[in-house]
């Protein structure tokens, strides 16, 4: 992060920065507007250029929503409700996952980690709940920005990674400013008239953000494709998938990326 490089080297290169924050800290001040909007034009480049490369490879790209209506065949539909149908002897689905809503009460609240650079305001003091790798990414780089962040652990953090290696991460991220409030849920998320959430936490502990984002897992974005159509298996609970060497339980479509049950991509 480009602004924690400032603070550990500026003074190596006789650079001075005036003034501390409360943690003793150098203050780089944060234009949060000018972040967002340089994000959102770089990822708006990427989008062209993704574009750029399909054509110039003769891919077609059709900015449609497609749904099986058999194992040959999609039904898909424009952004001006045109339907038409593509045939084809492979299909191969790739259509990711998207985070998976809180379920406490006053859920709503609560952003994902999809919505961090739509918000038009600095997102202040933070609360990331979850453990995975999605949430501890956000808290870091949020932090290394300068926000004010706390991570709610149900359990240990990045359940199935080495655990060595996701000790280290955690330590490594409380020298950086990360706070972590372990061994708890959220059980109520209520709206102050401040504009900030109150959290009601399960060990009874309260706490108020500005802003509290969930990144507790991604569910496949699978519910619209029909599968059921075609007979592909997938798991009821993440919507994900479920094959064998990427292929599913219909020999012609295939899955790859988030939208594929992890368990099962060696067949294991």
């Amino acid at each position: 992060m480009l602004r924690e490089s400032i603070k550990e080297d500026a003074h190596a290169f006789g650079i001075k920065l005036e003034g501390t924050n409360e943690g003793g800290d150098p203050k780089v001040p944060l234009s949060w507007e000018e972040c967002r909007e340089n994000v959102m034009n770089y990822i708006r480049s990427l989008n062209f250029k993704y574009r750029v490369n399909l054509r110039e490879k003769n891919v077609a790209y059709l900015n449609k929503l497609g749904k099986f209506i058999d194992k040959n065949t999609l039904e898909v539909t424009d952004k001006k409700g045109k339907v038409s149908t593509i045939t084809s002897s492979r299909f191969l689905v790739a259509v990711g996952g998207r985070p998976t809503p809180l379920t406490c009460e006053g859920a709503e609240l609560a952003i994902s980690s999809d919505d961090i650079f739509s918000l038009e305001r600095n997102p202040g003091k933070t609360l990331c709940v979850g453990a995975s790798y999605i949430s501890l990414e956000c808290a870091g780089f949020l932090a290394g920005l300068g926000v004010d962040t706390t991570v709610a652990v149900r359990s240990i953090l990045l359940r199935g990674f080495d655990r060595e290696c996701a000790h280290k991460i955690g330590d490594s991220m409380v020298k950086h400013g990360v706070k972590f409030k372990r061994e708890v849920t959220l059980q109520r998320l209520e709206k102050l008239d401040s504009g900030r959430i109150r959290v009601l936490f399960s060990d009874g502990s309260v706490s108020e953000f500005d802003t509290v984002l969930g990144a507790i897992g991604r569910t496949a974005d699978t519910e619209k494709l029909g599968l059921e159509t075609v007979g592909v298996e997938v798991n009821p609970k993440n919507g994900k998938i479920i094959g064998k060497f990427e292929q599913s339980s219909c020999p012609n479509i295939y899955a790859v990326g988030d939208v594929l049950e992890v368990s099962f991509l060696f067949g294991l």
